[in-house]
Formats: C-alpha cells, structure tokens, sequence
C-alpha cells in the first residue's frame, strides 16, 4: 500500500476518514481483494453519517505499489431545527387518535462534527404536551489511536398531562394544573472501540422521578414499591458488533448487540432494585440483483416482578408486530422476530439539483423499495396486573413502501395486518430494524 490521498473534507479531520479504513499505508494487500477492501471502506466512511456522497479508489498504480483516493462530500453539520411535533408514543397512535393536543413546540440544536472531529454537540428546548430541557456532548476519539470514546448527557423532563396506566391495551391520562411527572437524568458514557466493528460501551447514570400526590393517589404503583418519587444508579455494558453495508438502511451484513444493566446500587433512599438483559440480532442478505431479505430477533427480560407503570413497558412504544402499533402490552420481558422481503423498485439513484449551489444540498440521492413484512411476538407478564395479550402468541404481516435517501432519511409507508383480522395504514420515519 503506498499514499492514501483524502480530498473534499473541508471540515472533518484526516484522521476521522483514516480510522474507518481496513487498510493503512505499508499493509501488504492481494490483488484479489483490492476491490473488496475499496468497497469495504466506502461503506464505513458513509456509516460515520458525516458525508452525503464518498468514493474510494486505486490511482497511479504499479507492479508492486497501489495509491488509494478517497473523496467526500460533506454534510451540512449544523441544524437549528424549529420543533413541532407529535408528543404521543409513536406517530401512528397520535394520528388514528386525533388527539391534537398532544403537541411539543420548540428548538433542537445539533453541531454535529464539531471542531471537524466527530464530536456531536446537542440542546433541547421543548415545550407543549411534554416540556424537556437538555443538553449532550460526545466525542468518539480522545486518544490518539481513537479507541476510547465519551458522552456526557444532562436531561429533564415535567409533564401536566401525563399517561398513568394502562386499560385496554391503551395510556389512559390524568391531566391538573400542576405538573403531575417530573425526570432528571445526568449520565456519563465511556466507549472503547478496539476496531473497526465491535464497540464496549460503559455506562453510569442518575435517574430521579417525582409524582405529584394526585397522581399517586390516582395510580399508586405508578412508580411501584408504594414510592410517590424514587432515585436511582444505573450501570450498565453494552457489547455491540456491527458490520452492516449500512447503519440506517440496511441492506446486507449483520448485527448483533447485547446490553447488561444494574438499577439501583443500594445507596439512595426510595431505590429501584432489578436487573435487565437486552439482546439484538439481525442479519441482511442480497437474495439476486434487486431482491434482498432481512430477519431479527429482539429480546428483553427484566427482574422486576412487581407492576411498575413506569418502569413494566414491552409493546406499544418502541417495539411491537405490525399491525399493533396501536396496542400497548405491559410486561416484564418480550420477545419480538421481524422478517422482509424487499424489491428494489428504484435503484439508488444521485440526482443534481442545479439551481442550489451549497455542494452539502445540490446533490443528493434516493432509492424507492417495496416490501413484504411478517413479525411474531410475545410478552412475559409475570406481575400481578392482568394484561390483555401479554402470555400469549402475537403476529402480523403486511405490504409497505420504503423511501430511503440521504441525511440517513428513511419514510415507510405500511399496509399491516394483525391477529385479530385489523387492518391499517401506518407511517414511520426509520428503517424497520
């Protein structure tokens, strides 16, 4: 391997592009796998979601030397964006309730790449139907080798009208005058990442939770253990192992990741005490030129045995089977496997917008996929709280159309099915899994 020449980073610092190579100046490589290794690194350099567009490749070769050019574009890294948004658990539950109160209104700022390091700088300002104020700062690399990552992370939250229980698999409301629900959260994350595909992530966290007495006497296991307000550590590993062609669409390669969690540490009054093991597979293969197929497994178990309303969620938020978007199931462990068939309908296609002349905006792509989709699922619910269809089989099925395109963009439209014959239309604005 002789130079490796990098041009369009204006910004972002050599040395974030070289860390995602599998190569590096003086390795010895096979002609055989030269192309495999140049696609290799177009794809990790993309994953870092600081450029729009990257090509890698060979120049001024010889019999014994190969020179790599590696050029980018990059994104825009700065994003004051105005909030106006939907505050209920997910877009669909919001849109077929029609419950337009529930609104947030304010700003997000987000300088991600700061100083050209792939540092992520965040604020929050957001008022409306749940109010949160908060700010995070990370960076991936503070060594020298970029091994060792850190993330620090501040957040608070207060709600008047604020979801108090479960009935009939949906959020019933208390809402007064008063903030009923009050969080704050500080966290600091240490990240080793001793490759280019596996991470370790290490985790401290403090959680404080405050109800009012109205709430308490309306639902006094809100919280659980008898508490009106309850503080908390949580430590917590995550082993992650990523080698997907893609972070946010993929659509070959593999994931996996498994996250072991310690809440309460026996040292602050009012604690929650329980263990909690998260694990995440999925697997995406290339079937022939444009049909591709993806499956994966999600599981997660909780000791806690005794019903939280809070801290008891397995369905209904970020996890659930199509067709069940709009079912929340209470539980201590779930099990969820979501399968696809996708049809590329558009290949990924760059179009040139002349008429714009910021490079970060003139030139962007897309692609259009269509897809068949089924998930089984299952929630454990060992509390003393009758759940309607925890403990029991889950399933459904449907059509959608995936629109995929840069700034990791991805809007899906869904036609599900579930077990018991409902039917709908859903909408969501990231990839199935």
């Amino acid at each position: 391997m002789g130079k490796i020449e990098i041009s369009g980073n204006k910004k972002t610092h050599e040395k974030i592009i070289l860390r995602e190579l599998p190569f590096k100046v003086g390795d010895t490589i096979s002609l055989d796998k030269i192309q495999e290794q140049l696609r290799i690194s177009k794809e990790n350099i993309l994953n870092t979601s600081l450029f729009n567009f990257a090509e890698v490749d060979t120049f001024e070769k010889t019999l014994s030397t190969i020179n790599i050019s590696i050029k980018v574009i990059e994104r825009w890294y700065l994003w004051p964006i105005p909030i106006f948004e939907q505050a209920s658990r997910n877009f669909n539950s919001w849109f077929y309730e029609k419950d337009f109160e529930k609104i947030n209104y304010g700003l997000f700022l987000a300088q991600t790449n700061f100083r050209g390091r792939n540092e992520l700088l965040r604020f929050v300002f957001r008022r409306g139907f749940r109010e949160q104020y908060g700010f995070a700062y990370s960076i991936p690399g503070i060594d020298k080798k970029q091994k060792l990552g850190f993330e620090i992370k501040f957040l608070y939250y207060k709600q008047r009208n604020v979801a108090f229980s479960t009935f009939e698999n949906k959020p019933v409301y208390l809402l007064t005058d008063n903030y009923n629900y009050q969080n704050s959260s500080s966290s600091i994350n240490f990240t080793y990442r001793p490759g280019i595909y596996n991470w370790h992530n290490f985790e401290t966290s403090y959680n404080n939770h405050f109800i009012t007495d109205t709430l308490f006497k309306t639902n006094a296991i809100f919280i659980g253990n008898n508490y009106n307000n309850t503080q908390y550590i949580t430590l917590s590993y995550t082993f992650t192992r990523d080698k997907r062609n893609s972070n946010y669409y993929p659509l070959k390669g593999y994931y996996f990741s498994a996250k072991f969690s310690k809440t309460g540490l026996g040292v602050l009054k009012n604690e929650m005490n329980y263990f909690t093991i998260n694990l995440k597979a999925s697997k995406y293969l290339k079937i022939s030129n444009r049909f591709y197929f993806s499956t994966a497994g999600h599981a997660d178990y909780s000791t806690l045995k005794d019903y939280s309303y809070l801290f008891s969620r397995a369905f209904g938020y970020n996890s659930y089977t199509k067709g069940m978007e709009l079912y929340v199931i209470d539980g201590n462990a779930f099990g969820l496997w979501n399968n696809a068939f996708r049809y590329q309908l558009i290949k990924p296609h760059t179009v040139h917008l002349r008429k714009i002349k910021a490079e970060k905006f003139t030139k962007f792509h897309f692609a259009i996929y269509a897809s068949l989709n089924a998930d089984a699922g299952y929630v454990i619910n060992e509390t003393q709280i009758n759940m309607p269809h925890s403990n029991e089989f889950l399933y459904g099925y449907g059509l959608g159309i995936d629109f995929v395109t840069y700034y990791d963009i991805v809007f899906r439209v869904e036609f599900s099915a579930n077990k018991f014959g409902e039917t709908g239309l859903f909408l969501h604005f990231n990839a199935p899994f």
